[in-house]
Order: C-alpha cells, then sequence, then structure tokens
C-alpha cells in the first residue's frame, strides 16, 4: 500500500512538472502570436533623405574679371517621412548663394526652411500645412524641367515667393480639371513673422490631352491699405519630340507703391534630337507701367530681356548637365549687358 501511494505520488509530480513546462512553453507561444496579429494590424513606415545641388561653371563674353568661375547656386537637402496611411511629412533646407543676399549684407552661405510641412492625401485631395511650395510658379517650372539652369520668371522679377507658410489644397475633380487654394502668409520662407496680412491665392488646370496643359493663377493681399494682386496665364504642349510653353504675367502695386505696375511674357522650348540629348531655349520679356505725369517706365532699371539657348544631355533623371548661353539685355541704357556661357549641372537623389 505504501509503495502504491509514493508511485501515485511521484506521478502526480511528474504531471505536474509537464504541466508546468508546457505553460512555461506556451508563455513564448502566446506571446510571439499575439504580437504577430498586432504588427499585422500595424501600418508600415517608411522614410528616405533627399538632396537637389544646382551648381555650374560660367564665363562672362563682357567681363571676364568679374563674372568667372564655378559656383554652388543652391543646395536642397531633408527628409521625408511616411509615418502611415495617407500622411507625409517633409523637412527641407534650402541652402543659398551668398548673391542672393540683399545689398550690403555680408557674403555667407545661408540656410532657410524651404518646406517643413504635414500633407494628407488621397487620390482626388491633398491638404498641406506648414512652410510649403506655393502654386505661383510651380507647374511652369516642371513643364520645362531646367530650374537648374535658371530660375522661374516669376521669381526672377520679384512677383512672389516659391515656398511660403500657410495652407494649400489641391482638388483633382477628373483627370482633366484640377483646381488648387492656398493661404500664406505672403512673405516668403525666409521671413516668417506673423502680422496681419494673408495672401489667398486660386489656380485652375486643364490638361484635355497628355500632350496639351492650361493653367490660370490669380492671388491678391491687401497690406498697407493697398491690394496687390498677382495672376497670369500658360498654354503648354508637350510630346516626346518637342516642348512648348508660354505664359503673360502681370503684378500690381509692386512694392506696395500705387500704380506700380508689371507684367511681362515668358517662352520656353526645347528638340529631343535624341533619347537623351534635348536642344532648348527661353526667351522672357518683362516690363512696367508709366506713372501719370511720368516720361518712363517706373521700374525701367529692371525692364529688359533675357535669354537662353542651350543643349542638355541626360544621363538619368537625377543627373542632368547643360551647356548654354544667358544673356541679360536691359531697356535702359545706364543697365548691366550681361553675355555668359554656362556648364550647368544637376545632382539629386
Amino acid at each position: 500500500m505504501e509503495i502504491i501511494i509514493i508511485f501515485l505520488s511521484c506521478f502526480h509530480r511528474i504531471l505536474t512538472t509537464q504541466m508546468m513546462i508546457k505553460e512555461i512553453l506556451a508563455v513564448p507561444v502566446i506571446l510571439s502570436l499575439f504580437l504577430s496579429e498586432v504588427s499585422a494590424q500595424v501600418i508600415e513606415t517608411s522614410g528616405k533623405p533627399i538632396a537637389e545641388i544646382f551648381t555650374d561653371f560660367h564665363i562672362n563674353i563682357n567681363d571676364t574679371t568679374k563674372h568667372t568661375g564655378f559656383d554652388l547656386n543652391r543646395a536642397h537637402v531633408g527628409y521625408q517621412f511616411k509615418p502611415g496611411g495617407n500622411l507625409t511629412a517633409k523637412i527641407m533646407l534650402n541652402i543659398g548663394s551668398p548673391e542672393d543676399l540683399s545689398a550690403g549684407a555680408e557674403d555667407r552661405r545661408y540656410a532657410y526652411f524651404k518646406e517643413a510641412s504635414l500633407t494628407w492625401a488621397n487620390e482626388k485631395l491633398s491638404l498641406s500645412m506648414g512652410i510649403t511650395s506655393t502654386r505661383l510658379a510651380e507647374f511652369q517650372q516642371k513643364f520645362w524641367g531646367k530650374r537648374y539652369i535658371a530660375n522661374s520668371y516669376q521669381s526672377m522679377n520679384d512677383y512672389g515667393y516659391v515656398a511660403d507658410l500657410g495652407v494649400t489644397a489641391d482638388y483633382r475633380f477628373n483627370k482633366i480639371f484640377k483646381a488648387d487654394i492656398t493661404l500664406m502668409n505672403g512673405e516668403g520662407y525666409s521671413e516668417l513673422q506673423l502680422d496681419n496680412n494673408i495672401r489667398s491665392t486660386i489656380g485652375f488646370t486643364v490638361t484635355p490631352t497628355d500632350y496639351l496643359a492650361f493653367r490660370i493663377y490669380g492671388d491678391i493681399m491687401r497690406q498697407e491699405n493697398l491690394w496687390q494682386k498677382i495672376c497670369y496665364i500658360f498654354a503648354g504642349f508637350k510630346n516626346p519630340l518637342i516642348t512648348i510653353g508660354a505664359e503673360a504675367s502681370l503684378k500690381t502695386n509692386s512694392d506696395l507703391i500705387n500704380g506700380h505696375t508689371i507684367w511681362g511674357l515668358s517662352a520656353t522650348g526645347g528638340i529631343n534630337i535624341t533619347e537623351k540629348t534635348e536642344i532648348f531655349g527661353r526667351y522672357d520679356y518683362s516690363t512696367s507701367v508709366i506713372m501719370p505725369g511720368e516720361e518712363t517706365h517706373w521700374n525701367y532699371l529692371n525692364d529688359g530681356r533675357f535669354s537662353i539657348i542651350g543643349i542638355q544631355y541626360s544621363f538619368t533623371e537625377n543627373v542632368k548637365m547643360a551647356l548654354d548661353y544667358q544673356g541679360v539685355h536691359p531697356f535702359a541704357n545706364v543697365g548691366m549687358v550681361s553675355d555668359l556661357i554656362y556648364v550647368n549641372a544637376l545632382f539629386r537623389f
């Protein structure tokens, strides 16, 4: 009898030990299953660094002593992060050229936040807030595709800013029609102080075919009891062989002076002679009105023509080089004529 009791006692201990072992082993199994279920529900995140460099070597035919040499025009560095779902966060610094500084400023490289935004987007609607791109020249700049060679017509002639602090909304009604609305500080990404002024913009883009594009844009801002308005119309044609674009722009009360209106035309074009080689050109005409009681255009020192002609070779979509001529010819006799030969380069990833 004692032997049976001892046997049953030992058997019970063995069973208890096995159950404890199973329970211990079951913990990581259950935990593993739980974590795998949770991970299946967590939205995947992703991110990538962004860099874009514009550089060149140029020779001034008129004056080789002052305007000849290598230059790093622009360097954009940043990071794009997708926390999941329809959200995208983006931050980008703009390392500019000393030539962009105001007269009298100490020569130096400077850095601004060109982009610091959060965007929500689905198939039709995109909403962004923070420091983000304006819609002033974005469409034409992408259509021409040569920002690394020269700035947009609006930026070169002081129509507005390519980035600003505010909110933007883009809505695509269908494949043909798209609209955009923005509310911005109106002071650009280098001056972000708050005031009582908001620049409101609206734009419409129509692409009836894969080859045709039309855009109309307008914005308005009240500052120092003056309404400042900017508008332009653009038309473009692009196929695998040629690219043609033209626009007319107007700005009222420039420099916040009543009656100081400027306007102008810009035309761009290109012919693809091979899959990677393109001959391109551009012509800008900028002028201003004659104020009552005056004999000359109020902005005659800055009015003039700007032209580019050259050839571009694309090693890849992210590495391009161009050999081109750029000429600045003011209407005023006292203006500085500039004829330069450039070798421009773009590197980005």
